[in-house]
């Protein structure tokens, strides 16, 4: 008996395992196997400093941090095994696949939960995100296993209440907002929701918070410790909410055009913004605050457009199309066959809208789990979209879409019988509603400007496969300009084209990108073509200016590669990079002076330097000021502070020569 009680499960979680370890065996021999980018990478290089001692951290969280502190850990104790860590992450997956079937056991009946388990196991996205150093795969486990717990709980007031078990839901939703942030009004709308069916004077409320509190309080602490700023879990509410619900929104990620969309640098750029706009500097906290009031005035102002942009974003969400963050799933496609014959999200849907209609009598005792898809989805569209953004709900859309299937089933069975097709109109109606309205891409170029191949290239470069990446990128460039045609703009000024800015950022990285591939591959005549396109393309990104500045510089092109490190430190007075390069042409152009002008502008600049920065500083005022008839001696200082900073720097062995020669004693 006991043997036939645990069969379902270990089939289910055996399934899932061996089908996601075909999709990681396919995955491994792609580019992107060990291509960390984006998101993943920031958490990676994050996860690295923890494990390396930094377990505090000196600022409030702006992203959040369960994943990279147990990402530290497993650094930690068994190393940067990717391998491992990805067979740790596809084994948690599984592990989903057996919660959905305890969860369908528990709410509807032992056929459900087997289906929402199978359904789980072979659920395409889920396996994609799994595979990634990403924290998203945490996500429906931990509210899968909430809603389990609250299930049993006994929240109903005609049931027994277990508080521990209530308490072990709030502490999961707890944990899971320590991955995504928004699991916090979930919390709160499970809160009140238990007021209204236990009423005000039953505990069962605050148990759940205080399980909750449990798993967030000591980040509000440490947050608090290394700051002074009351904030429960990250600081980045304000800036995401002004994405979602300003003048730039559309509902999927768009940021405003003076922020860098890379984890590193957004946050930063917005609180510079709001310090420009507010007249002062601002904490972390303090510019969250003020992007929360920027994008409800915006909602206030143009309450129209609002509507219609949450419009947009519901319709996102409940779209087919997987809406493409760090990686693209399509792009993940063409390696991973197995991906090609997962379910996809909109089957899921439409099955899951049939289950809900057959089982809309019991709405009352399905109260959790409509709370909890409906909670969840508001807490999404308050800000953006992305496909990963949906994960915890598949869980729960599972068990009605098993009830969909059954009930379709069902159906056939009564037409077969009654030797009429009435009993399948229901079916059919809400399939021809809901189908289109699921598969109709409602995404545009302006979610994902040739992100997937963009992508693609940068993988097949770190692979070491130029030419491929180079072929992919040559293709984006043709794409994204035919596009623009038929918008009726000019490629050479893509901006003029509705939408241009996407186009913009698109064409420029594409031709950045297709030089750093010719530049691997020894075409650098062709790479200096490439960069001053993509300069040209953007002509106030200091980065790029920078790069076309050491292109040229390679050529011997020292007049051209000037002008654009000049224009490069123009746009950016506080790159040390720029006036560093800067100061190296001048330096071997003879004017010397100037670059020592340079060299101290570098010194100078407002942001921190780093250690490596401040070492070539050195190096490079010692090789001026040792070129400088009469100034030879000045350079000893400096030569010997760049050597204590960076002894393996590749000039080294030359400088402790002239160190030798400046400090021989005189005959």
């Amino acid at each position: 008996m006991r043997v036939t009680r645990y069969a379902a499960p270990a089939v289910i979680f055996l399934i899932a395992f061996l089908a996601r370890l075909i999709y990681m065996l396919q995955i491994a021999r792609s580019p992107f196997f060990d291509f960390l980018q984006l998101d993943p990478l920031y958490y990676y290089e994050w996860a690295q400093r923890i494990a390396a001692g930094d377990w505090i951290g000196s600022e409030v969280f702006e992203q959040s941090p369960l994943y990279p502190y147990l990402l530290a850990a497993f650094l930690r104790f068994c190393g940067p095994d990717l391998w491992l860590l990805r067979l740790i992450q596809i084994g948690v997956g599984a592990i989903t696949c057996v919660l959905a079937w305890g969860l369908g056991c528990a709410v509807f009946d032992r056929r459900t939960g087997l289906l929402a388990g199978l359904g789980c196991a072979f659920y395409g996205p889920f396996m994609f995100y799994e595979g990634q150093v990403m924290k998203e795969f945490l996500t429906p486990p931990l509210a899968t296993a909430a809603l389990l717990a609250l299930w049993h709980a006994g929240v109903p007031r005609s049931a027994r209440l277990r508080p521990w078990l209530l308490a072990l839901s709030g502490f999961t939703l707890g944990l899971a907002a320590l991955v995504r942030d928004n699991f916090l009004l979930l919390i709160a709308l499970l809160a009140v929701w238990i007021v209204l069916e236990r009423g005000w004077r039953s505990p069962a409320a605050l148990v759940l918070l205080a399980g909750t509190l449990v798993a967030i309080l000591p980040v509000g602490l440490r947050n608090y410790a290394v700051s002074g700023d009351l904030v429960l879990t990250t600081s980045g509410g304000g800036e995401v909410f002004f994405i979602g619900n300003g003048p730039y929104a559309n509902g999927a990620y768009v940021p405003p055009p003076w922020v860098r969309s890379t984890p590193i640098h957004e946050h930063e750029d917005f609180r510079t913004k709001a310090a420009e706009l507010s007249g002062r500097q601002l904490t972390r906290a303090e510019a969250s605050r003020f992007w929360w009031r920027q994008g409800l005035a915006w909602i206030a102002e143009h309450p129209a457009s609002a509507v219609a942009l949450w419009g947009r974003k519901v319709a996102l969400f409940w779209n087919n199309h997987e809406l493409p963050d760090n990686y693209s799933y399509y792009s993940f496609r063409r390696f991973a066959l197995i991906l090609r014959f997962m379910l996809p999200f909109g089957p899921v849907a439409v099955a899951a809208l049939f289950g809900l209609f057959l089982t809309w009598p019991q709405r009352r005792r399905l109260a959790p789990l409509y709370l909890a898809a409906a909670g969840y989805m508001l807490s999404v569209i308050i800000f953006f979209n992305f496909a990963r953004f949906r994960l915890p709900i598949v869980p729960i859309l599972m068990l009605f879409a098993a009830q969909g299937a059954l009930g379709l089933l069902a159906s056939v069975r009564a037409c077969k019988l009654a030797r009429s097709w009435r009993p399948l109109a229901i079916p059919v109606i809400l399939c021809a509603i809901a189908i289109p309205c699921v598969t109709i891409d409602w995404s545009s170029a302006a979610e994902e400007p040739f992100q997937d191949r963009l992508h693609l290239g940068a993988a097949w470069r770190q692979a070491g496969k130029p030419a491929e990446a180079a072929a992919v990128l040559r293709q984006v460039i043709t794409d994204a300009e035919a596009v623009v045609r038929r918008h009726g703009g000019d490629p050479a000024r893509p901006e003029s084209t509705p939408g241009g800015i996407t186009f913009v950022l698109a064409l420029s990285a594409a031709h950045r990108d297709l030089a750093g591939a010719l530049g691997d591959m020894g075409r650098a005549e062709e790479a200096a073509q490439e960069m001053a396109r993509a300069a040209a393309l953007s002509p106030k990104d200091s980065r790029l200016q920078l790069a076309l500045c050491v292109s040229l510089k390679d050529l011997g092109r020292t007049r051209e590669a000037t002008a654009a490190c000049r224009h490069a430190a123009d746009l950016d007075p506080d790159s040390f990079a720029a006036h560093f390069e800067l100061a190296t042409l001048l330096d071997e152009a003879g004017d010397k002076q100037q670059a020592l002008l340079e060299l101290e502008r570098a010194r100078g600049t407002s942001a921190p330097l780093s250690t490596l920065d401040l070492a070539d500083y050195h190096y490079g005022m010692g090789a001026v000021l040792y070129g400088m008839p009469g100034r030879e001696r000045e350079a000893i200082p400096h030569f010997q502070e760049a050597l204590r900073l960076n002894p393996a720097a590749r000039q080294a062995s030359e400088v402790r020569q002239a160190l030798s020669s400046l400090l021989a004693p005189s005959r």
